[in-house]
């Protein structure tokens, strides 16, 4: 009689066979960590309002010094018997975090926000990773005193149409033409809407990294995500079908896999530039070239092209500006576009 699969969810493994994690995160960035940090939240506010939340955790608090009484029998039970009390890890699913970045979370966030010196966020402040509360980064601002560094995003609130200037909009929209998000934000949502700085939101983030706990070092493996299959493996599971994810040198193995790699694309580079790089042209993740980096540096007459006309070219213009470059051609297929936000804060 076949023994059955010591898998992550045993409390006894084998370990002549591969561990089955339960979850694989391909990406330590962001939205990596909200994955993470959701899957060891047990009452996250997406799903408990506060006063839910206050007496979820009063009864977790005071569980130990309460009792049950048994109807039938009349034994009494306590629960806060060491011996009856479940083991945290048992409950909460084993996970792996695959990177090519680095070992640590925001590795490559940070090496981008530096090297295009963003000073602040795009996205509003609720946009974070803290599955257990909404306003946790506004929260954790005020308590650091650094609430009065967060930018206000102009043209989001306050900005109500009437009716009447509704109507008017309607009538001078074009054939065919789509309509317009209408920006309908209530005052009293104003503080939402305001960029962080970009060292206190990755505070912020190892902070929730902090509280659960995943910080330990065997969590996050450096690695390249080559391949990715979903099949029967019979060695290891014969009616279930598993995740082989591999890797530069290794195989793993998991019922669930998350994508989260944002723009892990190779850098595409347009011709007649020469694929492996050239004298004074680089990507836009690639740090300057040292002889660019060496002229304005001794002043001297510099002219850069940028090419792109998404937010990050805008970046890399304003950095050349403020390095001490003497024009900056800024190319784009069309006309420049400015937005408060990347989506309209009203979803359909």
């Amino acid at each position: 009689m076949p023994t059955s699969r010591k898998d992550s969810l045993s409390p006894e493994r084998d370990n002549t066979l591969p561990f089955i994690y339960d979850v694989i995160i391909v990406g330590a960035g962001p939205c990596g960590l909200a994955t993470a940090a959701r899957l060891r939240e047990h009452t996250p506010s997406a799903l408990f309002t506060d006063e839910e939340h206050h007496r979820y955790h009063w009864i977790k608090k005071h569980a130990a010094n309460a009792s049950i009484k048994s109807s039938k029998t009349g034994h009494i039970r306590s629960l806060g018997n060491p011996s009856q009390q479940q083991p945290r890890s048992r409950s909460e699913p084993s996970m792996l975090v695959l990177d090519n970045s680095g070992n640590e979370w925001l590795a490559k966030w940070k090496r981008l926000f530096s090297l295009l010196e963003i000073s602040h966020l795009r996205s509003p402040m609720f946009f974070h990773p803290d599955p257990h509360d909404r306003d946790g980064l506004l929260a954790y601002a005020h308590a650091a005193g650094r609430e009065c560094e967060c930018l206000e995003i102009a043209g989001c609130v306050g900005k109500e149409l009437s009716k009447h200037q509704m109507k008017k909009r309607r009538n001078k929209r074009k054939p065919g033409e789509q309509a317009r998000p209408t920006i309908t934000i209530d005052e009293r949502d104003r503080k939402d809407y305001f960029i962080p700085p970009s060292d206190l939101f990755e505070s912020y983030c190892s902070f929730i990294a902090n509280r659960y706990d995943l910080q330990s070092p065997d969590l996050i493996q450096q690695a390249s995500v080559s391949n990715i299959e979903y099949d029967y493996v019979p060695q290891l599971s014969s009616d279930e079908k598993l995740f082989t994810i591999n890797t530069d040198g290794k195989t793993y193995f998991a019922k669930s896999v998350v994508l989260a790699v944002g723009a892990g694309n190779a850098p595409s580079v347009p011709r007649p530039f020469p694929q492996n790089g050239c004298p004074c042209a680089c990507h836009a993740f690639q740090p300057l070239d040292d002889a660019l980096q060496a002229r304005v540096r001794a002043k001297k007459e510099t002219n850069v092209l940028v090419i792109g006309g998404g937010l990050t070219s805008a970046q890399i213009s304003d950095r050349a500006i403020r390095r001490g470059a003497t024009k900056v051609h800024h190319i784009m297929r069309g006309p420049m576009k400015g937005k408060s936000l990347f989506t309209p804060p009203i979803f359909p």
